[in-house]
């Protein structure tokens, strides 16, 4: 330090203060003032009165302080919080409300949930709480590398621990040993089943000389398949996110968005008919120009509703000189719609090379062991580890927006969007609330920032949803995205935490610019003084009031690891974390397990009828009545002599597909719970009014035979018409008159004539 530095204490100033008052709202000088009262009276006893009053006095005036949190106070206390305080006008007399009005405070009580840290400096030890609301209101920490962001957020994670819930911890320069601290500290409070890991990291080896090893190791990861649950709207998003981010050639960008739609569309559908489970490995198959086409032609073969079909062929239409005509045979097709097509598929086919080859013990191929959806709304501990020095920028910037593109589509999903029925309903948002919020720990948010992290904050505090972003600094945040956005993420982080700041850039202008200004008093002048030692130094006569920053960029250098600035609704607040030692969060005896799971398939019907008692079982009609009355409606009449001289092989009608959805919404409706004759003459009455309303070409149905072509009939087609083959399925009690008892003895069969002029038994059938 230079030894013409000024101390900066000699330059500020206190003014308009009143030093005994301040000392009398001072815990340590009171205490100094009651123990001195105490020796005096033991001395002295003549003084016991005087020393009574002036302990008296001193204590009335220390008590009428409301005691107040740095920050928020803890809701343990059960106290009221003045940092909640609210002006309110009430009037002194409640029948005349404009009379006598006068202002008062409405308290509020003390809502403290999260524990940061203690206060620095002034009223060293203060506990630093915030409340759901300031959480809800999200979070963001600068401080450069050594500040202590890692150590501080080890501590804030024993909040959601203490809670019994869960969170999300997403690190963007991963290291194996953020996951054992999270284990072993999840382990101390019984959560460590709980636990699920989505490792990219590698430890820098070699893919190829895993495979030639032979190594069958397990995976040092859970498998997650990010597109098993997700509708094609989360899907298309998803693959969006992969795309480079401020990159020339926007209009191609912009072209294979259109061209990821249409896959998306169409192997989602496929997936859905066929069963299957859709992963990134399917989608690389069918990215390629041929497997659009065959899954397009097989749309047309397997009669794909329209809708379905749409997307695959209206962008077939749109690759320059592809034709339509001759899409069954690639042979044929020229260079130019290849070209064309490769220049689309080639925005994804960098990122979808290194999932697949480099990921791919990851990316599962069936349904994956997480689900992002149960993570959040089960309270699971889910991990998620982006490595930064074993890949590239770009393939950690789209690891972590595929997995934030992810969460923000299901946290959308639980927003709701039923505006008819009552609010059980329709406000999904309220089934997921509870006392504590759900916490998403988004470290070096730098390194995989996307808008939606923004969109995020502005949207998710309803679901009681809560971001606390770490980052170095504010340029790498630009650097993802553009400085509009980055202003936006800024206002929506309520409460900013500043540690280790080096230099006077933007994250320190963006700190000090929340913080704001204070007047401060300031002695600018100094008088000199001749004596007989020398000269002398006394303060001046004047002090001027200046308007500076409440933090200083010198003041956040000086910082040490584990301290930071809190700046809360304009407040600054010297802080430091607590900090864990490494003892408290290893242990030699008890290795880390990464949670395993086994894939179980559904039980079979016929299993779980054994399972229920018999008055639940018939809740369900039987397959038999079902299948009986699907093949009478199903059924084409012209076609019925013809099945003789063919050999069906696949049988597709969508009609039948629509009755079986009625069958189903039948089991769901609770006025259907009845017997089993009750709910089959419902299905029936359904089924008749189906077939008086559609026609014979919705109804049709197509038989795919084993190359075998089809003999024409040219004879007459007396087949009885649909409605009479249903006639014949109605209870005889509603078709057969009132029996004459009188006509036939009591003991012979009831009988009724036929239209053709014969007998037939009666016979009751039951549905």
């Amino acid at each position: 330090m230079s030894q013409h530095h000024v101390n900066p204490d000699l330059i500020h100033r206190t003014a308009w203060g009143n030093p005994l008052w301040n000392a009398l709202h001072n815990l340590n000088i009171i205490g100094l003032c009651l123990a001195g009262s105490i020796i005096t009276a033991l001395i002295w006893p003549l003084a016991l009165p005087v020393c009574l009053l002036f302990t008296l006095v001193t204590s009335v005036i220390f008590t009428l302080q409301r005691w107040r949190c740095p920050l928020r106070m803890p809701m343990t206390l059960s106290l009221d919080d003045p940092s909640q305080d609210r002006k309110v006008r009430r009037s002194l007399f409640s029948f005349w409300p404009t009379l006598f009005q006068y202002e008062a405070d409405e308290t509020s009580p003390a809502r403290g949930i999260f524990y940061v840290g203690y206060r620095r400096i002034n009223d060293i030890g203060r506990e630093l709480w915030l409340s759901m609301d300031d959480l809800t209101r999200h979070i963001i920490f600068f401080s450069t590398t050594g500040g202590g962001k890692t150590e501080t957020t080890f501590a804030w994670l024993l909040n959601p621990l203490c809670w019994g819930r869960g969170f999300t911890f997403v690190d963007g320069k991963a290291q194996n040993d953020t996951t054992r601290t999270i284990w072993y500290l999840s382990r101390r409070f019984g959560r460590e089943d709980d636990i699920e890991v989505i490792n990219f990291m590698n430890g820098g080896k070699s893919r190829s000389e895993i495979i030639q090893s032979g190594e069958k190791s397990r995976p040092q990861s859970n498998t997650w398949n990010p597109f098993a649950f997700s509708t094609e709207a989360f899907t298309a998003e998803t693959m969006q996110s992969m795309l480079p981010q401020n990159v020339q050639g926007g209009e191609w960008q912009s072209r294979a968005i259109a061209m990821n739609k249409a896959l998306v569309f169409g192997t989602k559908f496929w997936c859905v008919r066929e069963r299957k489970t859709m992963s990134l490995q399917m989608l690389r198959e069918h990215m390629t120009l041929e497997g659009m086409a065959k899954l397009y032609c097989r749309g047309l073969d397997d009669q794909w509703p329209e809708e379905a079909i749409a997307p695959l062929r209206n962008y077939l239409q749109d690759v320059p000189g592809f034709d339509m005509s001759l899409v069954r045979t690639p042979s044929a097709w020229t260079e130019e719609p290849r070209k064309q097509h490769a220049y689309l598929s080639g925005q994804f086919s960098e990122t979808f090379t290194t999932f697949a080859e480099t990921f791919g013990d990851v990316f599962a191929a069936d349904a994956g062991d997480i689900d992002i959806r149960d993570s959040i709304h089960s309270d699971r501990i889910l991990i998620v580890m982006i490595p930064a020095l074993d890949t590239s920028a770009h393939t950690t910037s789209a690891l972590g927006r595929m997995f934030i593109t992810q969460q923000s589509m299901i946290l959308a999903r639980d927003l709701g969007y039923r505006l008819e029925g009552t609010d059980a309903q329709t406000l999904e948002v309220k089934k997921y609330k509870g006392r504590f919020p759900y916490i998403c720990i988004l470290d070096e948010v730098g390194a995989y920032y996307t808008d939606r992290i923004a969109v995020e904050a502005t949207q998710v505090r309803s679901l009681e949803f809560s971001l606390i972003m770490t980052a170095q600094d504010q340029e790498r945040i630009e650097g993802q995205t553009s400085a509009t956005n980055t202003a936006t993420l800024m206002q929506n982080a309520g409460t900013k935490f500043a540690g280790r700041i080096v230099s006077d850039d933007k994250t320190a202008r963006t700190v000090k610019n929340a913080a704001g200004e204070e007047a401060r008093a300031r002695m600018g002048s100094l008088q000199r003084h001749d004596g007989v030692m020398g000269e002398s130094w006394v303060d001046g006569n004047q002090i001027t009031i200046q308007m500076e920053s409440k933090i200083n960029v010198q003041d956040l250098i000086r910082l040490n690891a584990g301290e930071f600035f809190t700046v809360f609704q304009g407040d600054v607040v010297p802080s430091a974390s607590v900090y864990i030692p490494d003892s408290e969060k290893s242990c030699d005896s008890d290795p880390v397990v990464i949670n395993r799971y086994i894939s179980v398939e559904a039980p079979r019907l016929e299993r779980l009828r054994r399972l229920v008692p018999r008055t639940v079982q018939r809740r369900l009609p039987t397959p038999e009545h079902v299948s009986s009355i699907i093949g009478v409606l199903t059924e084409k009449t012209s076609r019925k002599r013809r099945k003789k001289h063919t050999e069906p092989y696949r049988i597709i009608d969508t009609f039948q597909d629509q009755l079986k959805r009625t069958q189903t919404s039948l089991d769901l409706l609770p006025q259907y719970d009845t017997d089993i004759e009750s709910r089959a003459n419902e299905l029936w009455k359904k089924a008749v009014h189906t077939i008086n309303n559609t026609t014979r070409e919705e109804r049709r149905v197509c038989y795919i035979t084993l190359n075998r072509p089809e003999e024409e009939h040219s004879g007459p087609e007396d087949i009885p018409s649909v409605k009479a083959i249903l006639n014949t399925l109605l209870p005889l009690e509603m078709l057969l008159p009132v029996p004459d008892l009188t006509a036939s003895p009591p003991h012979k069969k009831n009988v009724a004539q036929t239209p053709s002029g014969g007998k037939q038994e009666s016979r009751k059938k039951r549905f």
